[in-house]
């Protein structure tokens, strides 16, 4: 199996046996029901394996394209294939002209990355732009040369383009990870009364039409489900920003370049869920700026005085959230985040104000555990740690309880108001103190991996709403009215 792979990377896959074809249409199968996928080590495996033989059998340049929704893991594929063979990645993002919604593909320079890549081929050095996000603008550029590496990796949503597929030896496909749990999470949601393509049509309409037919010309197809896991996860400290004494503050800040963002999140609860949800089932839409970010629900796992979070979001279109409002999904809370950060390598501090809450918080975050807790003992930050989400926080405000293990009938803090009585049968909700400051020993959760569904239940916050508040209020919702939503987002 693995050998045939090979093989026809080596017969159908380089430049000197390329044959244009077009796009697939968009009335052809889901890439989701139609491509044999492997895993993402086996596909990674696959890839590095047609990377050396092709390599042993051609002289010049190899060329790899990378394509898929966003994310999808390309990135991660690239940079691992990067740090075992030295190749060169170029990434498509800093070909953009200008920013848009999500993957807008007329602000692709396909152009000037085709230049790019026949000066390597060639043998030539050649100048690639550097795209600022902050800015929305090209900043510059930086020099590439041809003999730096033998393999050169293009990483982009369309990296397999018609106008780059003649220029690449190798094409790979990368699906999966949260873009599509989050598509197989709504098809639950909404049962069987809208099929996959309307869903992809109506939730992911540019990939649907611009990313999914190029992915079908790809020699190798990985299903990367693990970008959703915590298998490369955030590690996260967290406590009120008056435990960071002046001094120390003024210390990590001076002399640094600080990123200010403002976001507004927002919490979708699915169409078919009862009043009492998990809010790990809610889907989240972060908003910063023109730009919509979507993950699933609140994941996290909680380990002492840490937060740990998946690498699980990705960007979206403006009209993704009107879909998923269309689609039934109701916005269950929302509030504004302003954070100022910076930053030092895989490492960021922040200070993030919660309007809702009315409190700034200081949250130190990395791709190391070991490293966040050396930076929290070197600025003498020792907590009390927060080991609850802003959401979690948000309910608790607003008074909504928290269910989790029943309380005795004749115990004093489950007694209820007479409406509430009438809306509740047994068990009855135990009210959840509001103070978010927890000593050390009482947070402690026996993961060290991530755990199966099944485990994760038991300590999953599940939340009773007992009187919608239709109103905007302070930046909260509750039950707004899908129609009045699709409007702002009109309006945006």
């Amino acid at each position: 199996m693995d050998d045939d792979v090979v093989q026809r990377v080596l017969q159908e896959g380089g430049r000197d046996y390329y044959q244009q074809q077009p796009s697939t249409s968009s009335s052809s199968p889901s890439i989701l029901q139609s491509l044999p996928l492997h895993s993402f080590d086996h596909g990674y495996y696959l890839l590095v394996k047609s990377i050396q033989e092709l390599r042993s059998k051609k002289d010049g340049l190899v060329t790899v394209g990378i394509g898929g929704p966003s994310g999808s893991g390309k990135t991660s594929l690239a940079e691992k294939v990067a740090s075992v063979l030295g190749c060169i990645v170029v990434s498509m993002e800093n070909y953009r002209t200008g920013v848009d919604d999500g993957n807008d593909m007329e602000l692709i320079d396909f152009d000037l990355l085709v230049n790019n890549l026949e000066d390597l081929i060639s043998g030539s050095d050649t100048f690639i732009p550097v795209f600022d996000f902050q800015g929305r603008r090209r900043i510059g550029t930086k020099t590439i040369k041809s003999s730096s590496s033998g393999v050169v990796v293009v990483d982009g949503a369309y990296a397999l383009h018609a106008k780059l597929r003649s220029l690449l030896d190798i094409r790979v496909a990368v699906v999966g990870g949260v873009h599509f749990s989050l598509l197989s999470k709504v098809q639950y949601d909404i049962g069987e009364s809208c099929p996959l393509d309307s869903l992809i049509d109506s939730i992911f309409p540019l990939f649907r039409k611009h990313i999914e037919p190029d992915l079908h010309h790809a020699q190798i197809r990985i299903n990367n489900s693990f970008v959703s896991s915590f298998r490369e996860p955030i590690y996260k400290l967290k406590c009120k920003s008056e435990q960071i004494e002046d001094e120390h503050a003024s210390h990590v800040f001076h002399g640094k370049e600080a990123q200010v963002d403002n976001f507004i999140e927002m919490y979708l609860r699915p169409p078919s869920a009862s009043e009492e949800a998990r809010i790990n089932d809610w889907i989240k839409v972060r908003q910063s700026g023109i730009r919509y970010y979507l993950s699933l629900g609140d994941q996290r796992i909680v380990d002492k005085n840490f937060i740990i979070r998946p690498k699980a979001e990705f960007e979206v279109g403006r009209m993704t959230l009107g879909g998923l409002l269309t689609l039934g999904y109701n916005v269950v809370v929302s509030y504004k985040r302003a954070s100022t950060s910076v930053f030092e390598g895989n490492f960021s501090l922040s200070l993030e104000t919660i309007d809702t809450l009315g409190e700034t918080y200081l949250v130190l975050r990395g791709i190391n555990r070991k490293m966040v807790g050396a930076e929290a003992s070197r600025m003498g930050v020792n907590g009390p740690w927060i080991t609850k989400s802003y959401l979690e926080m948000v309910l608790e405000r607003k008074g909504v309880p928290r269910l989790n293990t029943p309380p005795l009938s004749n115990a004093p803090n489950a007694v209820l108001a007479s409406n509430q009585e009438r809306l509740f049968t047994a068990p009855k909700p135990l009210r959840v103190s509001s103070n978010s400051a927890n000593r050390l020993e009482d947070l402690s959760q026996p993961w060290t991996r991530s755990p199966t569904k099944s485990k994760m239940e038991p300590v999953l916050a599940t939340w009773q709403f007992v009187s919608p508040d239709p109103a905007l209020a302070h930046g909260f919702v509750i039950g707004m009215p899908c129609s009045l939503l699709l409007c702002l987002i009109h309006m945006i």
